[in-house]
């Protein structure tokens, strides 16, 4: 009984977790409406929204990475940038006037090889995926910005055309202020549908979770661990180069510097929202609600005065909780394992 009681526990932790971080986002939200009355209205709302499109889809690739290598991948930002340089650049010269399909195909095509190299030197030579991802990004930006020069790019027309399009625009009668909300929200929407059926529904989900969790007792039970680990890389390349071209439409032209940086919030993101740091735990909810978060810290504090440079207080504070909070989980979970293993040590000795 005691051990069934350890192990509900054990399982319920994340959810606490992202039960946790959505009363503080409630909390935080009614703080700041209360001081500026300015947070629920249609522009600000949008405009969060818009704001967390691209974080959101790099928060895949850091949960991808995490629950089934126990690691960061933080190569993602530059995929993007050289994914996207090479697609926008490539449509420029061939003339390309279609749809934007074939705009993020390119870049995907490129952003697959990326991950790919990735997942092959972490499963051919076992290096950690903190280590191999850093030494990429170095790669990559080296060949964004020496090889190919990488600069400021006027965007072609068929990426121009889908950057001016809205989904949704809404106009705030008071201030007479409009804000959008771009065609990227659905690609979003997309990826989190798509990824969650992935992890959820399906025999690879329960492989990337099982690889996470114990790489041995996931060989055992038949996962090809290998395999999986590649595969997770190099979709992380893919989804990378997807948020990409979404970041580039929205700014509606290329810039290639303003893509590197971003790799340690979303990072924190994904912590904050329950995934473990030794691999194994994690959930696209957790993901979008600590992405949610840190857009409310970074675009929101504003509002109530609050200047850039202690919102960047408020942000490293916030990393080193949810790291703290990830750190206290893993050793709960092993103690709980240790004493499981215990109890049926004793229930077999008993029993013989």
């Amino acid at each position: 009984m005691n051990v069934v009681k350890r192990l509900d526990i054990g399982i319920k932790i994340p959810k606490q977790v992202e039960f946790y971080v959505f009363i503080i986002i409630i909390v935080l939200s009614v703080i700041i409406q209360a001081k500026s009355g300015l947070f629920f209205t249609n522009n600000n709302i949008m405009d969060l929204l818009r704001s967390m499109i691209v974080p959101s889809i790099y928060a895949i690739c850091a949960l991808l990475s995490f629950v089934s290598t126990g690691g960061p991948d933080v190569s993602f930002p530059l995929i993007a940038a050289l994914s996207s340089h090479l697609a926008t650049t490539i449509t420029i010269n061939i003339g390309y006037d279609g749809s934007i399909i074939c705009v993020f195909l390119i870049a995907v095509f490129f952003g697959l090889l990326m991950g790919a190299l990735n997942g092959w030197i972490i499963v051919k030579y076992k290096f950690p995926t903190l280590i191999v991802t850093l030494g990429t990004s170095s790669i990559f930006s080296g060949l964004l910005l020496g090889a190919f020069g990488a600069e400021r790019i006027a965007l072609p027309g068929v990426m121009m055309r889908f950057a001016r399009a809205s989904l949704l625009t809404v106009r705030n009668a008071e201030t007479g202020l409009s804000s959008s909300l771009p065609f990227t929200f659905l690609i979003l929407v997309f990826l989190y549908i798509v990824i969650y059926l992935v992890l959820n529904f399906t025999m690879v989900g329960r492989g990337v979770y099982a690889v996470g969790g114990d790489e041995i007792s996931a060989q055992r039970a038949g996962f090809a661990v290998n395999k999986i680990i590649f595969g997770v890389l190099a979709v992380n390349g893919a989804v990378a180069a997807i948020a990409g071209v979404c970041y580039t439409v929205m700014s509606r032209r290329y810039l290639p510097t303003e893509f590197a940086g971003t790799e340690m919030t979303v990072i924190a993101a994904v912590i904050l929202g329950g995934v473990r740091l030794t691999g194994g735990v994690g959930t696209l909810r957790g993901c979008i609600l600590g992405t949610l978060l840190l857009t409310i810290v970074s675009n929101s504090l504003i509002l109530i005065g609050v200047s850039v440079y202690w919102q960047k207080v408020f942000v490293g504070g916030i990393i080193i909780i949810g790291t703290a909070i990830s750190a206290i989980q893993s050793r709960r979970a092993a103690k709980l394992s240790q004493e499981r293993e215990a109890d049926n040590y004793a229930v077999r000795k008993e029993i013989t």
